[in-house]
This record gives C-alpha cells, structure tokens and sequence, in this order.
C-alpha cells in the first residue's frame, strides 16, 4: 500500500462528502439569530465580557459581535478595508522544489485549490476571524475522480463552535445540550489570526471595539433626543386678557398647525411667536465631536491609522507615512492566512493524492508594496549609464509588468528614436541625458570593427576619450562644445570627419525625439 492509498485509508470516502457542521433550526446550530444589541447596557456587556476572558465561548458574545458589524457604518467599512486588501493579493503556489514529481505536485495544487472556483469566498470567510478571533470554514471532498480534490467550502456560523475551557482547543458545538465534540481531520480550515497575545476567542478586534461602539452608541441615542427636543424652534402662543376659552383653544390648535402645515389663522388680537435656540449647533457639536472621537479609535484599531479614513487636508506627507503601517498590517495578514491554508487544506490534499512529503509545496501571496514607481524609473534612467545594474524582473514587478513570452509581439524603440547609442554590446549611454547633463561620463570598450551597422559610424577609443574628458570638464553644453575645440585642434581630417559623424548622429537623435514639438 502507496502513502497516499494510506492516507486515503484512514477516511471513508462517503464521509469526505457529507457535511459535519451542519445546521439544526432552533438549537445550538440555529442558522438565525439576532436582537441582543437592542438593550445592550454597560452592565450587560461588561458581564458577557468577563465570562470570555474567564475560557467561556458564550453565543451571546459572537452574536453581538456580529450584529457590531452590521449596525455600524464606519466599523464595518474599515474591518471591509482590511479585509479587501487581503483578498485583492494574487495567490501562486511555490513548489516544495526544482524535481520532477515536486512540480507535478504543484501543478496539481495550482488546478485544484488556487483555480477553485470558490477561492475567493473561502478567503473572505476566513478573514472573518479578523473581528471574531476565529472563523471555520467546511470542506466538502471531491472523491469521484482520480485526484481527491475541494467540491465546496462551506463558511460555518462561529456560534456553533466554543474554546474548550481545560485545552483551549476549538470544538463543534451539539445542537442539543452543552456538549462539544472536537473538529474531525481533513474537514476545516480554521483561521486563528494571531493579532494579540492570550487567549484567541479575545484576540479579535470587535472585542475591544464593542467597548467603543457602546460608547458611541448612546452618544447617538442623546444627540438624536436632543436633536428632538431643541432642534426645532419653539412655537409661542400669545393671547390677551379678554380672550375666552373658545379663542385659547383656538390658539392652541394653530401653534399645533404650524408645526406640520406651516401655516395657521388666528384672531388679530392674538400673536405667535417662533423662537430658536442660539446654543442649539454648539450643543449639538459635543455629540459630534465624541463620535467623530470614536471613529477614529476604531480606525486605528482596525488599519493601524486615521489618515486613509479621514482625509485630513494638508496631511499628504503624514499620510503617506501611515500608509505604510497599513501596509504592515496587510502582509501580516496574508502570510497568516498563507499559513492556515497551507496547513488545513495543502497538505491534506497532498496527502490525499501524493502521499506524505518531506517538504510541501506552499501557497504565498504576491504581496505588491506601494512605491513611487515615477521616483523609481527616474533613478534608474539616469543611474543605468553611469555602471548600475538593476534586474530586469525586478523593474517588471514594481511596473506590474510580466516577461514577454516567445511569440508576444513587443514594443520596442527604434535604433536612433529612442535616443540610446550602443558603445559595446553591455553598455547603452543616453545621448538624451547627456544632452541634459554633459557631466554625465562616457564609456567606451574596444568593439569589434568588423560588426557595422548600416547607417551608423563605429565609434573609435580615441574619439570616445575625447567625448569622456570634454563631458568631465564641461559644465554646460556651451561649454562642452569649446572642450571639444580645444581637444581636437591639430587632428587629421578623417579623425574630425568621424566626430563630425557622431555630433550628426547625436544631432538625428534630438531632432527625432523633439520632431512633435
């Protein structure tokens, strides 16, 4: 028996494809739910808070937990931030080596996981561990084919799973009762987000957000009262000393009127008034202020910093700074779930069709890191001709750029229109720059005088130490040109005939670039 028909051996097919948390209306695995938030008090939540850090998983917490990210605008489109950096990373799989049977295994990998159809869904379900501190996610086995392959991954509610309080360890919960019955091999991808060190059901960021949220909460519950109560002007009723009970009456039903049909007929004898508040906005401004003050705790909680969310006017250099920390912030999240799918779904697949292996290949994330690519090509622009060797995939990676392949048709610059002259065949110098910047040096090798180019004239040793020591002590290209004077008085004619040949040249060159203009 092969190491994978071992492997294969110890799970009944059948069982591979059937669900294990499956859900049981009104029980423990209830797929609906919802309403705790409404009357949540300080005292309430302070208790459910207290029974997660003493080891209980209680479903109460994780509802409320949920129902955080569906009433709250601004803590659900931070946590969506993070979790859209994430999913928006390019996955390739790394092969364990440069053998034969290790290539085929990552072939394998790359058709059966990273083109699933479903790997998009399982990745964002998993992110939801980000808030909650876990998140599980079924897989339905494929059995049918020769290769054991994901038919489906199922997102399980996390209200259906508890830490065991004496391990620590995640459990399935029973529809019926309190038992929990541990996660059978081969069947979950859970992600565990190392975001805090402790217990995990407490390493979630909803858990220190819910404290915020409360906060804000009856911030905007008082500011809506008040808005109620002083946001409209007063509406005053005045009547005299002879008015009856009839003409107050009257009055009354016409102060009620303005309030709703703007408009109202009273006695001449008789007055309303409409007064407004003049503290009204500066009052309001408190409860602004504070959940304003809340927002901004919850963006740093969530991406590290304020300034991708607030758009603080004149802070581009600060922004850009915290930008960074967000980057931070997405590569340890990627490489965390690299880790959990590599571990609950690589290797059992492995496993599965290929046996055990010593090493296994890997699925990683093309984590993009944002540069100022402008900056970047300048440098090397204007760095390249004076000896810098840069890689060429390393410059195809910051542009985004792939390798052309064999039969890609490419763009390329013309011999003289892009402005580059060929010394020898490793080095290019820019006549473009050194029209520029004359101090810029140039390099000559010894080239083959049999290799000629049609229309162009070999540039001799000679004649390029001459061009060298002119661009070295000219400051200017005024300047530039008086050098050459000086270099080239009493030379033979056909040595000025081959300089004139590259000034020609060089002159070619400008008029091409600078023709449009």
């Amino acid at each position: 028996m092969g190491l994978k028909d071992f492997f294969k051996g110890t799970v009944a097919k059948t069982d591979l494809e059937e669900q294990k948390a499956f859900p049981v209306p009104r029980s423990n695995r209830d797929l609906w739910g919802g309403g705790l938030v409404r009357g949540l008090t300080p005292e309430k939540l302070a208790s459910i808070l207290d029974i997660v850090r003493q080891g209980e998983t209680p479903a109460e917490y994780l509802e409320i937990v949920q129902e955080l990210e569906q009433r709250d605008a601004h803590y659900r489109s931070v946590l969506s931030t993070r979790k859209h950096a994430v999913e928006g990373l390019a996955l390739f799989v790394q092969p364990a080596s440069d053998a034969a049977v290790d290539q085929e295994i990552a072939t394998a990998v790359e058709e059966d996981i990273i083109k699933h159809r479903d790997i998009m869904d399982l990745r964002k379900n998993a992110l939801d561990a980000l808030g909650k501190g876990f998140a599980v996610n079924e897989i339905i086995w494929d059995t049918t084919g020769k290769r054991w392959k994901p038919k489906s991954f199922l997102f399980r509610d996390p209200r259906w799973f508890a830490y065991e309080r004496e391990t620590g360890d995640l459990r399935l919960r029973e529809p019926l009762g309190m038992g929990l019955a541990p996660l059978e091999p081969f069947r979950f991808i859970v992600h565990e987000p190392n975001l805090l060190a402790g217990p995990q059901i407490t390493s979630g960021l909803s858990f220190t957000a819910l404290f915020y949220w409360l906060i804000k909460n009856y911030d905007i519950t008082s500011w809506a009262a008040f808005a109620d109560r002083f946001g409209y002007p007063v509406r005053l009723g005045k009547y005299g000393k002879k008015a009856t009970q009839e003409d107050i009456a009257t009055l009354r039903r016409a102060v009620a009127a303005i309030g709703s049909d703007v408009g109202a007929v009273i006695p001449d004898s008789m007055m309303i008034d409409i007064v407004e508040s003049t503290t009204t906005g500066t009052n309001a401004q408190v409860y602004q202020g504070l959940a304003e003050w809340v927002d901004k705790e919850l963006s740093k909680l969530v991406l590290g910093q304020t300034a991708s969310t607030e758009g603080t006017p004149g802070s581009l250099g600060n922004q850009q700074g915290q930008e960074e920390v967000r980057q931070d912030i997405c590569r340890a999240d990627a490489l965390q779930l690299e880790q959990t799918l590599n571990r609950d779904l690589v290797i059992p697949y492995v496993n599965f069709n290929f046996g055990e292996q010593a090493v296994y290949p890997q699925i990683k994330t093309k984590l993009v890191e944002s540069k100022n690519v402008a900056v970047i090509v300048d440098s090397v622009t204007k760095l390249v001709p004076l000896g810098l060797k840069v890689a060429k995939a390393e410059m195809l990676g910051i542009l985004g750029l792939t390798a052309p392949g064999e039969d890609d048709d490419v763009l390329e610059a013309q011999a003289y229109g892009g402005g580059m002259m060929e010394l020898n065949s490793s080095r290019q110098v820019s006549l473009n720059a050194a029209e520029q910047d004359p101090a810029i040096a140039f390099e000559a090798e010894p080239v083959d005088a049999q290799e000629e180019v049609e229309g162009f004239t070999v540039i001799t040793d000679e004649i390029a130490a001459v061009l060298e020591k002119a661009a070295n002590t000219a400051t200017d290209f005024a300047s530039f040109k008086k050098e050459l004077e000086k270099l080239v008085t009493g030379w033979q004619p056909e040595k000025i005939a081959e300089l004139l040949a590259v000034a020609t040249f060089k002159a070619r060159v400008k008029g091409d670039l600078d023709f449009d203009k």
